[in-house]
């Protein structure tokens, strides 16, 4: 049988799985989710909007138009775009950290609830495709900041729509990752029959 590449995907992200190194990478994204959005650190949310007076990263919203991010870009001011680069560096560190721990926890909620079922394990390939989705926004974004004060209406848009896809992806792998755990909270709590096999 030959495999498509989202399959081999699926399978080298199965294959590397450990419990120890899921649990590294997942405090590692929960220590970086915390720096980006709630501390006071120069690559933050709360600076930008500090330094800007109102407008945040645009990655954390959920679609914006080309003129509203050219807006926002000249909002920050020449301090604020440098402080952007420095989180989009950053955010590049984020990126493989979160989508492969979220990888490993979706390959690990689906062998533990269907029982490695591989029809369903492709579910773990959802976390990098936010991932990729993520870091193209974060080039539409950096090439913006190279390019101002002029402006490209059609990297604009494309970063504009990449992040709203990037929110509906998250969106549909919040949705797999809540169905996982309600099926595996319902497996384990039907009653076992006397006799039946026990899952390994």
């Amino acid at each position: 049988m030959i495999k498509t590449p989202f399959k081999r995907a699926s399978d080298w992200i199965a294959r590397r799985y450990s419990f120890s190194l899921m649990s590294v990478l997942l405090l590692a994204a929960g220590w970086f989710f915390w720096q980006f959005n709630f501390s006071s650190l120069p690559v933050s949310n709360r600076a930008l909007v500090k330094l800007s007076g109102h407008d945040g990263l645009l990655d954390l919203r959920l679609y914006y138009t080309a003129q509203e991010a050219f807006t926002a870009l000249s909002h920050y001011g020449e301090a604020g775009r440098g402080l952007y680069v420095k989180f989009l560096a950053a955010d590049f560190i984020f990126i493989p950290i979160y989508s492969l721990g979220l990888g490993f926890l979706m390959t690990r909620l689906v062998r533990t609830a269907f029982h490695g079922d591989p029809r369903r394990l492709w579910l773990n390939l959802l976390p990098l495709g936010v991932g990729a989705l993520d870091a193209t926004e974060n080039v539409f974004i950096l090439i913006m900041l190279g390019l101002y004060p002029n402006s490209n209406v059609l990297i604009g848009t494309l970063a504009g729509i990449t992040t709203f896809c990037k929110f509906l992806l998250t969106f549909c792998a919040s949705l797999c990752l809540l169905y996982l755990i309600f099926m595996l909270a319902w497996h384990r709590g039907r009653p076992r029959h006397r006799g039946s096999p026990r899952a390994t």
